[in-house]
């Protein structure tokens, strides 16, 4: 048995104008085992593994499906469609070629003849038609130029980003108000083989990738690559897709932000597509009143201390929703969402040099939007403690 690993990253980091920074990452990593068997004659070395890289479906972000229409998706139907395409794609790269005549060929009448695609041909089900499909349709690709190949090359290897822009400052208009502005964008993509085999009977027709595998119903020898790979997924996240954090000249802070994330797994063996989606918006806000006795009017000093009190109120929405696409007959299933609406408020006064007073209070409301027997739950944290430090 034989392992390696072999793990590519780039990171590049500009900062074309004053106040934008820009920060590219790319990565790669394929993790391969390979077993060679020595009991048996004409026996194929075995594979297995996992795989990773950077990917880019940008194209295809940020859309939504509703039950209203069945949660109809443009990018599922174009998945479909391009189905036919790559099969077609796949099967004329076995035309001209000969069958083998050794493992489960050797002896048989067809070992050593062209190809015949009536005595079996590419499934259109299979992972080597699926994947590429699956990768066109949800990156935005073109099925007839799209890779066939499952672990991209070096070459396939795309971008993601994070950019930050506090040039705004600068403005005198917003420097007047503002003490610190900054927005912030990031993009992050994987494009993930979780885990995979090899067919122990396949048997390779180019000396590379391209060979066959025998169908267990006839017997005849049917087109294939080695791999046997069960799922693969696309995750996909705006971490955010626009944010903002500002602080003013009096110690107020707010910050708000939207984020994106879907994580879409082809499972070629269940022939359906599993979409999980989450979405939400962030803001808050934050106070810091120094010396907060002099507010008060409290009498006493407290020599080397202020007295402070910082307050911080923060509010979120967010909702999830998972689907079930069958690729058969092309019927989509809701299997989970949950709305989400949470608001919380926190307070921290220094009362002096070893006692502080904290306050917390949490509100979160959870909608189910598809289960029958779920149902709507509230749930309110309230906390009050006190902090005495014997410290010297």
């Amino acid at each position: 048995m034989y392992s390696h690993s072999n793990e590519v990253n780039i990171d590049l980091t500009l900062e074309p104008v004053r106040g934008l920074k820009i920060q590219l990452t790319a990565n790669r990593t394929d993790n391969r085992t390979q077993q060679i068997q020595f009991m048996y004659p004409d026996m194929p070395t075995a594979f297995g593994g996992s795989y990773t890289k950077t990917h880019c479906a940008i194209a295809t972000a940020l859309r939504t499906s509703n039950p209203d229409n069945g949660y109809q998706s443009a990018t599922f139907d174009k998945f479909l469609s391009n189905i036919p395409v790559v099969a077609e794609r796949v099967e004329a790269q076995y035309r001209g070629l000969n069958y083998p005549s050794t493992g489960f060929m050797e002896g048989r009448p067809e070992a050593g003849t062209p190809f015949n695609p009536a005595l079996g041909t590419v499934s259109r089900t299979s992972s080597d038609v699926l994947i590429p499909a699956f990768l066109a349709a949800y990156s935005g690709g073109n099925a007839s130029k799209q890779y066939l190949e499952p672990f991209p090359s070096l070459a396939h290897i795309l971008p993601n980003w994070r950019i930050t822009y506090d040039g705004l400052i600068y403005i005198p208009a917003i420097r007047s108000i503002f003490k610190t502005l900054t927005l912030n964008h990031a993009y992050q993509c994987t494009y993930t083989v979780g885990s995979y085999s090899s067919y122990l009977n396949w048997i390779s027709a180019d000396g590379q990738n391209i060979g066959f595998t025998i169908d267990e119903l006839t017997g005849n020898p049917i087109p294939s690559s080695p791999y046997n790979i069960s799922s693969v997924s696309i995750t996909e996240r705006f971490a955010p897709l626009i944010g903002v954090t500002a602080s003013l000249y009096n110690n107020m802070t707010f910050n708000a932000e939207y984020r994106d994330q879907r994580t879409v797994t082809l499972n070629t063996s269940a022939a359906q597509i599993v979409e999980a989606n989450q979405r939400g918006f962030k803001a808050g806000f934050g106070y810091k009143i120094v010396g907060f006795n002099t507010v008060l009017k409290l009498k006493g000093k407290q020599t080397g201390v202020s007295n402070d009190l910082t307050m911080n109120a923060d509010f979120s929405y967010s909702f999830t929703q998972a689907l079930i696409r069958r690729i058969e007959n092309s019927f989509t299933q809701a299997t989970s969402g949950t709305r989400t609406i949470s608001f919380n408020i926190t307070a921290k006064y220094i009362l002096s040099r070893r006692m502080t007073l904290g306050l917390y209070f949490e509100h979160q409301i959870n909608t189910p939007l598809v289960s029958s027997t779920a149902y709507p739950t509230n749930n309110t944290a309230f906390d009050l403690s006190f902090n005495f430090s014997l410290a010297r």
